[in-house]
């Protein structure tokens, strides 16, 4: 019988590089889009594209679904901005879990973010309406939860914080930061995804993908000034909330070190990489 897995955002910068792995694992990996089209990659034919229906998965029935996707918006600025956090965090895996149910689904392995262990009251919308969809699964379903800490890595589009002072520092623009202190914990997405994939062997439960890179945002700020020469300073006016104080439970941590780089390195890389491939 052939190994088949489904899976939700594989178009993401996350999964993009879980794509890269989970086909070397499975024979058979079934994508499923919010516009209701299916993506069906066999390692050695060329990826098939359908709308999505139950009779098309007849042949590729799986009991397990690798869930990625998500609309990432912390701060939204509008109603319709709201709306589609609910669509897409909560609205979009149910409808697509309720259907896969009657196909057989069981299991479900999905990524939350470290947000999602504050307490509630500090939870933004975004995390709200993403723990809203894990709180139905657990009651439907097997679910793993796995947290994720910031990531990083080539080809990342999402504005984070690394890439953003990289791009300052190139510019020889200030960065500004909170004037209190920020703990920030930073995985490349090779690892990330190489801890995803292997999370499909563990049994239900919450688990979360920490390495060893804990830093402050100040002192990430002042690692990437000292790649290059440059008039950068680091100013702090900015207001913020050091959310590592406000989680009193860290799951158990599923982290493999695949890179031969060390965090500085990995830092490094990603600064030439923004300066080789950006215009500014």
């Amino acid at each position: 019988m052939p190994q088949i897995i489904y899976t939700t955002g594989l178009t993401g910068f996350i999964g993009q590089s879980v794509f890269k792995k989970i086909v070397s694992e499975y024979d058979v990996t079934v994508n499923f889009g919010r516009n209701k089209k299916i993506s069906i990659y066999q390692s050695s034919l060329n990826p098939v594209y359908k709308d999505f229906s139950l009779d098309e998965l007849e042949v590729f029935q799986s009991d397990s679904l690798i869930h990625l996707a998500g609309y990432y918006n912390p701060s939204p600025k509008s109603l319709f901005e709201e709306s589609l956090l609910e669509e897409s965090n909560f609205n979009f895996p149910f409808s697509l879990c309720s259907l896969l149910k009657k196909n057989g689904l069981k299991k479900i392995f999905s990524t939350s973010s470290y947000m999602q262990l504050l307490n509630l009251e500090n939870q933004s919308i975004y995390s709200k309406t993403k723990s809203k969809f894990i709180n139905w699964a657990e009651s439907q379903f097997e679910v793993t939860e796995i947290f994720l800490f910031d990531t990083f890595g080539p080809y990342d589009q999402r504005n984070k914080v690394m890439d953003v002072f990289i791009r300052n520092a190139i510019l020889n623009q200030d960065i500004n930061i909170p004037s209190c202190k920020i703990d920030i914990n930073l995985t490349h997405v090779d690892e990330v995804a190489s801890a995803i994939v292997k999370s499909t062997k563990l049994s239900k439960g919450q688990y979360m993908i920490m390495s060893k890179n804990n830093t402050t945002i100040e002192d990430l700020a002042k690692s990437i000034i000292s790649l290059n020469k440059t008039s950068t300073k680091i100013k702090t006016a900015l207001e913020g909330n050091n959310f590592f104080d406000s989680i009193n439970f860290f799951p158990k941590n599923i982290y493999l070190k695949t890179l031969e780089l060390d965090f500085h390195e990995q830092i490094q890389e990603r600064y030439n990489e923004i300066k080789q491939t950006h215009c500014f």
